[in-house]
């Protein structure tokens, strides 16, 4: 079995530099609560729930058994700890400490796939200054308590593959299974992240970097008490709902409105989408109004989530849903214009990145030197299996442009590991030349004050 490398310990600089991303990272966060950001997608349905939780609290899922109860139950605890009108403020700063535990997370498991100093800072910048993660941290739904079990996770089992003594090994793996355990009570999608760590744990041990007993130890403990957990709460959704009408359908020989050709590719019409244009936008089609990003196979969909990734495509940053509608005013239209356009120079590299990665990740089956690192590849598989499940069944989803399924808010975390991936492939193939990845992370630093400066009002 080979021995983990040690992990590097940062520089001062790079401590200092970290603490004032996520100070940055809290202002912001208590500027979207003076903007009542909050107040966003489907808030009536998660403020009513929450309030019929506290009323019967033996009732965890509005809806069906996709809708956990975690956010639910912090709302909860927010009525307990500042009840009255600013119960959902205290919830979002609930959420702000939460997400920057979370960045934190990210930035510890950067250590061991990124040698540059400068490199691991510009991933948190991005990922902590995304106007996805600044939006979908912070408004009262499921989104904003998924990063922390997510990272938890990816951390956990990262120290548990590198533990020098068993003792550790399997603290570490069951404090990975209590993260999947957290995520499974956010949000129905951990549930994908159990294979993906049987996968994590088999391509280890094919790297001889564990044994296949540790593999086994591991694996017991990461996986057993979360997958449980899994099938009682289907169990116990499948009683609330007996005999109601699924709220999520699917046709599986395909809906027609959101093509493979719309999933896979881009279409000449995603060059209008370079404007920053809102969900809200609309037209007058048959004197009836229509929104424009909504009609079926109208926009590709790697377009349309480019866009909810590199801007507050529902202009939630500006009083929420308390704004009436209003159009984005300036200098933010502008500002988020530009974001999206230079948003590209990240997001084409970021594809490339995870695409190599999983050919280097395959091609490792046979020639293990060319396996990533651990901490890469733990963001990487998560985020895939994360990302895969939703994209994949888009094409069987009804109302998939209607419904916003389509919205970065719901791949929100991995969003945070195709960032991993993408500066990690670009540590090892920039020259080792300190200056030119300082000038990279410079670069990250003003897209991602750009980020900023367009949802600040």
């Amino acid at each position: 079995m080979e021995a983990a490398a040690p992990r590097p310990t940062p520089p001062p600089w790079e401590r200092w530099a970290l603490r004032l991303l996520l100070l940055a990272f809290v202002l912001a966060g208590l500027n979207h609560i003076r903007t009542q950001t909050v107040y966003g997608q489907d808030f009536l349905l998660h403020s009513t729930s929450t309030e019929q939780l506290l009323a019967h609290p033996d009732q965890w899922f509005p809806q069906d058994f996709t809708n956990r109860p975690l956010v639910y139950w912090v709302g909860a605890a927010s009525h307990l700890i500042l009840p009255g009108a600013r119960v959902w403020e205290m919830a979002a700063l609930i959420f702000i400490a939460l997400n920057t535990l979370a960045l934190q997370l990210l930035h510890a498991t950067t250590r061991r796939g990124l040698r540059s100093p400068a490199l691991r800072l510009a991933t948190v910048a991005l990922a902590a200054f995304l106007p996805a993660t600044q939006v979908g941290g912070i408004v009262y739904a499921a989104d904003a308590v998924c990063q922390l079990p997510f990272a938890l996770a990816v951390w956990s089992l990262l120290h548990s593959l590198e533990a020098p003594t068993s003792r550790a090994r399997l603290g570490y793996a069951l404090l990975a299974g209590l993260a999947l355990v957290l995520g499974d009570f956010a949000r129905f999608t951990f549930l994908a992240l159990l294979p993906a760590t049987a996968v994590v744990l088999g391509l280890a041990w094919r790297w001889r970097r564990i044994t296949g007993r540790q593999a086994a130890a591991i694996g017991s403990l990461a996986l057993l008490l979360p997958a449980l957990l899994a099938g009682w709460i289907q169990l116990r959704a499948q009683r609330q709902f007996a005999g109601q009408v699924p709220h999520h359908t699917f046709n599986w020989d395909g809906t027609g409105e959101l093509s493979w050709s719309s999933l896979l590719w881009v279409k000449r019409a995603d060059v209008r989408l370079l404007d920053a244009p809102i969900y809200w936008e609309s037209q007058l089609v048959a004197g009836q109004p229509q929104y424009v990003l909504l009609v079926n196979n109208r926009y590709s969909y790697p377009a349309l989530l480019h866009l909810s990734v590199f801007t507050d495509v529902l202009d939630y940053a500006n009083a929420g849903q308390l704004d009436d509608g209003a159009i984005r005013p300036e200098p933010q239209q502008t500002l988020a214009r530009w974001s999206v356009r230079l948003g590209l120079l990240i997001s084409v590299p970021a594809l490339l990145a995870v695409l190599a990665f999983l050919v280097r990740t395959a091609a490792a089956l046979w020639r293990p030197a060319l396996a990533p690192s651990t901490g890469v590849l733990l963001w990487g598989t998560f985020a895939l299996a994360w990302y895969l499940p939703i994209a994949l069944t888009l094409p069987f989803v009804s109302h998939a442009y209607e419904w916003g399924y389509w919205l970065s808010r719901l791949i929100l975390p991995a969003l945070w590991g195709f960032a991993v991936v993408l500066f990690a492939t670009l540590d090892e193939l920039l020259p080792a030349r300190r200056w030119l990845r300082g000038l990279l992370a410079a670069a990250v630093g003003a897209q991602a004050l750009l980020h900023l400066r367009c949802l600040w009002y």
